[in-house]
């Protein structure tokens, strides 16, 4: 079992269900409810859409390799941890261009994002290749 890799996985689920249950409260709903064009409003529901598949799929593989050990997906863990950070640095830039340092907190999302990618980083290179 690779503790660092399930770590990330569980918080992946973990942030999975956040985003699919509490942001339908907000933001989903609110952003249905606007007076925006219909094509935006599909287009975007789509991407939000494809952002819980990305979490719930990423999760699992996260869960899975980490609870099997599975050090042949080492990379591929790699890949999704770097693309978290990623994600979580997005939302940390998109903040500060909206609110400054009070994006932050407006846009919270960074902190359940960078930690699953830190856990999976360094439950990648934790890996011992040497068998």
């Amino acid at each position: 079992m690779n503790i660092w890799i399930l770590s990330a996985g569980i918080l992946g689920i973990l942030t999975s269900l956040v985003h699919i249950f509490a942001g339908q409260i907000d933001p989903v709903r609110p952003f249905l409810n606007s007076e925006l064009a219909d094509i935006p409003k599909a287009t975007l529901l789509a991407c939000w859409h494809m952002v819980s598949l990305i979490l719930v799929i990423s999760s699992g593989v996260f869960t899975y390799v980490g609870w099997m050990n599975a050090d042949y997906m080492v990379m591929v863990v790699l890949g999704l941890s770097i693309t978290y950070v990623t994600f979580a640095a997005v939302f940390i830039f998109v903040g500060w261009y909206f609110f400054r340092y009070h994006g932050l907190i407006k846009l919270p999302q960074w902190v359940l994002l960078l930690p699953i990618g830190i856990l999976g980083c360094i439950g990648s290179v934790s890996v011992d290749f040497i068998h």
